[in-house]
């Protein structure tokens, strides 16, 4: 999943100046903790893919330890070097089958993201699989407001998805939201503006670092509405 999505829908479009100069702003979302309450979700996929793997029952602090870091950072905490294609295998069928079954969107979000999509291009980043991603932009009802997505993706940062995006549209200014400090340092690493959400699974003292701490979806959208008014 990348850029390459909302590029092919715009070629030979007239109308993307025009869009463009309506919309100049990007506002770029982590998914887990800041659009999608997966705190169950996350502690069910990593008790099963581990147990499915031969690791027996991993505690539960564990499990909920691997909700936020990349796939990457979860092999080398559990030592799997030679089995990473069958834990991305996993990862992909057990993700997908929770989002169906136990799956959970914030009260709000789809209203928030209503309310902005006529204002930004909106975009998803999140450290899961790119079928996660698009299991949940097509579950929870996303996809009529999020115009580019991306799973996590090797050799590829946070940052450097958000310059690629922030070049492809000619976005005079970007927002980044998420609920842990990878977000923010993230957000700083491309220049963007860092709204910190206190409702997901990063504690305040980690996002302290934010231009901005929200604590519900109400704020989020009014502190979009604040740095749009401005650009």
């Amino acid at each position: 999943m990348n850029g390459a999505l909302f590029s092919s829908c715009m070629q030979g479009c007239c109308c993307a100046d025009v869009m463009a100069a309506k919309r100049p702003v990007l506002i770029v979302f982590d998914l887990d903790g800041t659009l999608t309450d997966s705190f169950e979700l996350g502690r069910a996929l990593f008790k099963r893919i581990f147990a499915l793997m031969g690791f027996g029952e991993i505690s539960d602090a564990l499990a909920d330890s691997f909700n936020g870091p990349s796939a990457d950072e979860v092999c080398r905490i559990m030592g799997i070097t030679d089995r990473r294609a069958e834990y991305d295998r996993l990862i992909d069928e057990v993700e997908t089958e929770l989002v169906r079954t136990i799956g959970k969107v914030y009260p709000g979000t789809l209203e928030m993201l209503l309310a902005l999509a006529p204002h930004a291009h909106l975009a998803i980043l999140t450290n899961g699989a790119p079928a996660y991603c698009a299991a949940c932009i097509e579950h929870y009802g996303f996809e009529p407001y999020i115009g580019l997505r991306s799973g996590y993706v090797p050799g590829i940062t946070k940052a450097e998805r958000i310059g690629m995006w922030e070049r492809e549209l000619g976005a005079r200014r970007v927002i980044v939201v998420g609920d842990r400090a990878s977000d923010i340092s993230n957000a700083r690493a491309a220049g963007a503006y860092a709204i910190g959400v206190t409702y997901g699974m990063g504690s305040r003292e980690e996002l302290l670092e934010a231009d901005i701490l929200c604590d519900t979806l109400q704020q989020v959208t009014a502190a979009c509405m604040r740095v749009i008014a401005e650009v």
